[in-house]
């Protein structure tokens, strides 16, 4: 059972490492005219929202990465993914459009295609973890192993990102 804690913890610390350097890579003012679609927030406090919500994808990161603030830290990603399920619903009806595409992980279209079914199923995973035990390090070999498998999830996030980018510039060229 720890390792399949150890699992999701890895799965979702990479998806809000990706989420975070994706909108801080290329895609910051794309997200945020995301956030300003939803119509809940002034113009004003669009940015400010924004920077919080990097803020609070990039401390979940690190909290499940090492494997920090158990129930906590599931809590707040459920209000995440639950504060943004309905956001994107909201903006559903009022827009009248089927297409609920989003730019949580910046260019990379498969993350961001069916936001609402994606975020159901990280509710739901979140939701799970929390009958996993918790797996706070105890010792600094424990701490090291942490680290070593987010260094592994930043470089293989920034290769999604990276691959996701020449894919994109490749569709690109084709339409010049």
């Amino acid at each position: 059972m720890l390792l399949l804690a150890f699992i999701i913890d890895m799965l979702f610390a990479s998806l809000f490492f990706l989420a975070v350097f994706s909108k801080l890579g290329t895609s910051f003012a794309e997200f945020k005219l995301d956030l300003h679609s939803y119509h809940v927030l002034p113009k004003a406090l669009v940015g400010i929202s924004a920077v919080g919500v990097l803020l609070a994808e990039s401390m979940l990161s690190i909290l499940y990465g090492f494997g920090l603030f158990f129930v906590w830290k599931d809590i707040i990603a459920i209000l995440l993914f639950s504060v943004f399920t309905v956001l994107t619903l909201r903006q559903r009806r009022l827009q009248e459009s089927t297409d609920t595409s989003c730019s949580c992980f910046g260019q990379i279209k498969a993350l961001n295609q069916y936001p609402i079914v994606r975020n159901m199923i990280l509710i739901a995973l979140s939701g799970g973890r929390l009958a996993l035990p918790d797996r706070a390090p105890e010792t600094w070999s424990t701490v090291l192993y942490s680290l070593a498998a987010i260094m592994i999830i930043a470089s293989l996030a920034i290769v999604v990102m990276l691959l996701s980018i020449l894919k994109r510039n490749k569709e690109l060229r084709a339409h010049l």
